[in-house]
């Protein structure tokens, strides 16, 4: 939690800037959540160094892993730098998935796809952080708003054939079978819809993949139809075994360094605070702060700073500031409280975000010494109440609340005799929906019996 980005829904775009690969390698890591640098991710650089062989690249590729339980995956000039996020090998079910998704995006730079699309079509910060506003996370318009500014975002349909169609030739010249691709495509298209269920909305809007390549049912068909046809090739392998190998205990979902979404509470142990989300809105727990999402335009975001509790008011005035910026806004009152025990101060402002007056609502929180915390809100013009709970709900974690938070991994397990998709979901981290994510995480259909021997991915609680 560093800082506030709401400043993105009140300022206006900013003009896309080059600048040195490596550079730009670094800020959009950390903009997006931070290098994942467990075992996995050096599993990933060499599945992606065999692929960019079998490409024929002779440039040297950087694969990153991003630590974001969002799933996605993208590229972004100049020069060959993929992205997957860690959310995005918790879905894969093979090497020959992950080696598809790796494929794809070698195939952009093998057609110097980004190059091709800089001069006709790109997306402004103010643009993308809306589209970050429609998903389950804000990484979404992130990727959008940094992509977009290196000329990678919005590949044409014909685009994303090509980079299809030359990831089908890549795979088998890896050793790889070539259904690799129509398997992670169906792994992509189980993970939007069941998103998009979590959220309430329909299926195929709650997918940050979509915001970088589009999939359409027509793409799934075009490249199953062509991996049918593909020329045989003697060895080729899916690899499920190798690949459930390496991912058995990769972190899933908030990674326990920001702290957790659990349900609508974000709960922090090694800070030891709480708070709850008013009742019907989104949480997403990103790296620089979280984000609370509801209907019309309602958004909040909550991070930490530096202040004492006589400093407060100061604070919340420069929170409002970073906000705002050069915007126009009408301060009000500040009005000094305690909540929940701690030093609070609430200060009101009316500022206009795309000629509508709206309402923000900074609460900042001292934890004694120079530790403190705040809200920043916004609400259309009279709806400030909206966010008082969640405001009134900030708090300490007790010493048992702080013991019993843990972080979830993937846990890879044999199917036995008996054990049926039920009897495994319920042995799963408490979950509003746990047979429906059991079924996404390992490509089942309702219905659909396990076979004893297989295995299959199971998300608990706490680490190895």
């Amino acid at each position: 939690m560093k800082g506030f980005a709401l400043a993105a829904a009140l300022a206006l775009s900013a003009a896309p800037a080059l600048a040195q690969p490596a550079r730009e390698h670094r800020q959009m890591v950390a903009e997006l959540g931070g290098t994942y640098l467990g075992p996995q991710a050096d599993y990933v650089q060499r599945i992606g160094e065999r692929m960019a062989q079998a490409a024929g690249l002779r440039q040297s590729c950087v694969f990153t892993v991003v630590n974001s339980e969002v799933v996605n995956a993208f590229t972004a000039p100049p020069g060959c730098y993929v992205y997957v996020t860690r959310g995005l090998l918790g879905i894969v079910n093979s090497e020959a998935e992950l080696a598809a998704v790796l494929g794809h995006e070698l195939g952009h730079v093998a057609a110097n796809h980004a190059l091709r699309q800089q001069n006709t079509e790109t997306m402004g910060s103010l643009a993308a952080a809306l589209v970050g506003v429609a998903t389950k996370s804000d990484i979404a318009g992130k990727v959008a708003g940094r992509v977009a500014k290196l000329g990678a975002l919005g590949y044409s349909r014909s685009q994303e054939y090509e980079a299809d169609s030359l990831a089908l030739g890549y795979l088998p010249a890896a050793g790889y079978a070539p259904e690799g691709l129509t398997r992670v495509l169906d792994d992509l298209q189980r993970e939007g819809a069941f998103t998009a269920r979590e959220a309430g909305k329909p299926e195929g809007n709650a997918a940050p993949w979509a915001s970088t390549h589009p999939l359409t049912s027509d793409r799934i068909r075009r490249a199953a139809a062509q991996a049918a046809t593909s020329p045989a090739w003697d060895g080729l392998t899916l690899d499920q075994q190798g690949y459930l190998t390496a991912i058995d205990g990769l972190p899933y979902g908030d990674d326990g360094v920001q702290g957790f979404v659990r349900g609508g509470s974000y709960i922090h142990p090694q800070l030891g605070i709480r708070f709850d989300a008013p009742r019907g809105f989104q949480m997403s727990n990103e790296p620089e702060a979280v984000k609370i999402v509801g209907a019309g335009g309602a958004l909040a975001e909550f991070a930490g700073g530096r202040a004492t509790a006589t400093q407060l008011d100061g604070y919340a005035r420069e929170v409002l500031k970073g906000v705002v910026r050069n915007g126009r806004y009408e301060p009000g009152q500040a009005e000094r409280t305690k909540i929940n025990g701690l030093e609070a101060v609430v200060l009101p402002a009316r500022a206009f975000s795309g000629g509508r007056p709206v309402d923000l609502t900074v609460v900042a929180y001292s934890l004694g010494g120079d530790e403190a915390y705040s809200f920043i809100a916004m609400t259309p013009a009279g709806q400030a109440g909206l966010f008082d709970p969640m405001f009134d709900s900030f708090r300490r974690l007790s010493d048992r609340e702080a013991d019993g938070a843990s972080s979830r991994r993937i846990a890879v397990i044999e199917v036995r005799p008996g054990d049926t998709a039920e009897s495994l979901a319920a042995r799963m981290a408490p979950d509003s929906d746990r047979i429906g994510r059991f079924r996404m995480l390992n490509a089942l259909d309702p219905g659909e019996a396990l076979r004893p021997g297989a295995r299959v991915k199971l998300v608990v609680e706490g680490r190895h």
